[in-house]
């Protein structure tokens, strides 16, 4: 639920200050106008120019929880507990009864795309990962002995998002998502390959036929059971490919993710993830029993479970991906615990990955939808957390489900969010979040909004469309299908009525009449993301090239930059969404960097070398530790850097990757309040009980002075 907080936020890396580049004349506009909030907003010209674009501060910082659950394994040959982590892209180590032991180790400290299911091989515990999502390698799987040491990746011929292991060691994978194809695989260690030694390709809908394949389980016969969401069933097959039967018909009203089965019985249990139940079925397919459901509560799950696991013992752990947590089961279905515990959520002012901003006209506050942390956050202007809404979820007013547009209408201050992954879609609330103004059923993959004119824009990611909306009536009064492929963010002339759109592929934007005619290509150096368009320029986010380009609307000319590539204070990484408040500060939200920033027409600070100065204590409740301070400077203060170290293991916390490093990096903390006298704070989700940590702090100001280093020391119990 929204709740009202008066928390942190404003984070930045530790650097010099960064001035954007080329200076035109024009000033800001300082009016005041309500209605010039995100982009234009108001159909008169607004007098603003590129000017020379200063860093001002840092809003929110990167957070994430202890344990974000979807793939899970029980390792028999070690007796842990392996858990996929959506959010860091880290495979957790944990002991049975939820104790951390540390993440299996990759090359790079990360995986590259999303942690999906896991298998172990039960002859020697190495342990399979699928990879799935957007920026992953052509490694699909990756495989790691059983100590969790990174052997080798596997390139399969679709994208894997779900695999077992049966007792011989081959490995299975559906087709996940995508066609109607199962594969058994031999993996050979010496050759680093997989070789296919059986597919099952039956489409149809008929009994034994695939829909579309996710969740999937062997039993100790190497009889495999695979979840078809698309026909609504489970199918049981032989290890040779001969079908047997199908078990769930009627009984699963859409999403269905884990399949596991116990060994000592036979049973197997699937989770129903579309209502939150978990259902057992004999060996023979009849249905014995069915727990759990929709909700928070011991037992209860979110958004349904994720994938499970048996131990020989007769536990079924199951991921509760929307409850950050695992919970484990007795065979019977009864609720025996769950971990962490204490829970470990991430940061309340933290950003896991943010993709969209807008400004509220009248108070400035900054409203931001993070995807990755399924709720959209509300920051006064200096940075304090206001407010959080949002939970994993599928219908209002709470649930989330990857939000990555929001807009706000600058007469009634309602904030309307796209749900980049389907429902909810298209929510309106109340400046508040008190109430739902309207719901609207849009296609998947809406990854922007504009507000103009009194209508939503909502661009379509792919197959690429842009649908424009009446928010009073929910009816969609026009449509521009893409002829350019996949496509990324949009932005409306409010004087011309011109829309701007990005290519997702491509390093350039198309900019079209109120008809739907491309009467424009205008060329940017990288991929572009959002546009925002205030008086006669158009600014856009380059996502790859890390600078924000502004451009004469009239002439498309380029005219200035902001940013460069970097972490550090004025830098970009990986910009986003953009928008403008009615003084002319321009906001950009970096998803790689999980930060917003604030740049103005202005005169930087005065040179000086005063160094600026912080304080420092940390604490630890339920093992996670949290690190406090206030940074002082007369110049304003660019953020606060934080490092911990393990001091048993000489490794560090990197609050971005998720891990445990070896080397000391500095991390962000999350800053807010006046820039001179800043309060700030950084959580590091997990410790070890009977270790000790140390922990360094540096503020830097705005002029890049550091001040000096303040350090403790703590024990956890």
């Amino acid at each position: 639920m929204s709740q009202r907080r008066r928390h942190a936020v404003l984070s930045a890396a530790s650097g010099l200050l960064i001035v954007a580049l080329p200076a035109a004349t024009a000033a800001a506009d300082h009016s005041g106008n309500a209605a010039d909030s995100r982009h234009s907003g108001a159909a008169r010209a607004v007098p603003a120019g590129p000017g020379t674009y200063v860093p001002q501060r840092i809003i929110g910082g990167p957070s994430s929880p202890a344990l974000s659950a979807w793939g899970i394994v029980h390792n028999p040959l070690t007796n842990e507990i392996l858990v996929g982590d959506y959010l860091t892209s880290q495979v957790r180590r944990m002991t049975r009864d939820g104790r951390y032991l540390g993440d299996l180790q990759n090359p790079g400290s990360r995986i590259g795309g999303v942690a999906s299911a896991l298998g172990v091989d039960p002859r020697d515990g190495s342990i399979y990962l699928a990879v799935t999502g957007e920026g992953r390698t052509s490694d699909d799987v990756r495989k790691y002995d059983k100590f969790g040491n990174y052997l080798f990746g596997l390139d399969m011929p679709t994208s894997t998002t779900w695999l077992t292991v049966d007792k011989d060691g081959y490995l299975w994978v559906p087709s996940a998502y995508k066609g109607a194809r199962l594969t058994r695989y031999r993996v050979d260690n010496a050759t680093k390959s997989a070789t296919a030694v059986l597919t099952i390709s039956k489409p149809g809908t008929g009994p034994g036929q695939f829909g579309s394949l996710t969740g999937i389980g062997t039993d100790n016969a190497d009889n495999v059971y695979v979840a078809d969401v698309g026909n609504k069933v489970v199918h049981a097959y032989t290890p040779t490919g001969a079908w047997r039967f199908d078990l769930g018909k009627g009984l699963f009203p859409g999403d269905i993710r884990g399949v596991t089965v116990d060994n000592s019985t036979g049973n197997i249990y699937v989770a129903n993830s579309a209502i939150g139940t978990i259902e057992v079925f004999s060996k023979t397919g009849t249905r014995i029993k069915t727990f759990g459901g929709i909700g928070t509560g011991n037992g209860q799950f979110i958004d349904g479970a994720r994938q499970l696991t048996m131990t020989a013992d007769g536990n079924l752990y199951a991921a509760d991906y929307g409850g950050q947590r695992v919970q484990r089961f007795t065979a019977g279905g009864s609720f025996a615990a769950f971990f962490p515990n204490p829970p470990m959520p991430m940061d309340r002012a933290g950003i896991a990955q943010s993709r969209a901003l807008d400004i509220d006209p009248v108070t400035g506050d900054i409203v931001m939808a993070d995807a990755w942390g399924q709720r959209v956050l509300r920051y006064g202007p200096d940075g304090t957390l206001l407010d959080s809404h949002g939970r994993r979820g599928s219908t209002t007013p709470d649930g989330m489900n990857y939000p990555k547009g929001v807009a706000i209408d600058p007469g009634t201050r309602n904030v309307w969010v796209a749900n980049f992954e389907g429902a909810p879609d298209l929510v309106g609330y109340t400046k508040d979040f008190g109430s739902v103004v309207r719901r609207i059923v849009t296609p998947r993959f809406i990854n922007d909004l504009e507000w103009s004119g009194g209508l939503l824009y909502a661009l379509e990611r792919r197959p690429g469309a842009l649908h424009v909306y009446n928010p009073a009536t929910g009816g969609e009064v026009r449509t521009w299908v893409s002829t350019k492929g996949l496509i990324r963010g949009v932005g409306v002339d409010a004087a011309t009525k011109n829309v701007w759109i990005t290519s997702d592929t491509k390093p350039e934007v198309y900019v079209l009449s109120p008809a739907g005619a491309i009467i424009r290509t205008v060329p940017i150096t990288g991929l572009g993301w959002d546009v925002a368009i205030r008086g006669d320029y158009a600014y856009v986010a380059s996502t790859t090239g890390n600078t924000v380009q502004i451009f004469d609307r009239r002439t498309y000319a380029l005219v200035g930059t902001v940013g460069g590539t970097g972490s550090k204070f004025g830098q970009l990484n990986q910009p986003s969404g953009l928008a403008f408040n009615s003084a002319g500060s321009l906001y950009v939200v970096e998803t790689a960097g999980s930060r917003v920033q604030q740049f103005s027409v202005a005169a930087p600070p005065p040179a000086e070398a005063v160094k600026p100065t912080t304080t420092i204590a940390a604490t630890v409740v339920g093992g996670q530790l949290t690190v406090t301070g206030r940074a002082s400077d007369g110049s304003g203060i660019a953020g606060v850097g934080v490092r911990v170290r393990d001091l048993t293991t000489n490794r560090y916390f990197h609050a971005t990757l998720g891990t445990w490093v070896t080397t000391a990096t500095l991390n962000a903390g999350i800053v807010w309040g006046p820039i001179t006298a800043t309060d700030w704070r950084y959580v590091v989700p997990g410790t070890l009980p009977g270790r000790s940590y140390r922990v360094d702090a540096v503020a830097t100001d705005r002029r890049g002075n550091a001040s000096a280093t303040m350090t403790t020391t703590l024990s956890v119990p």
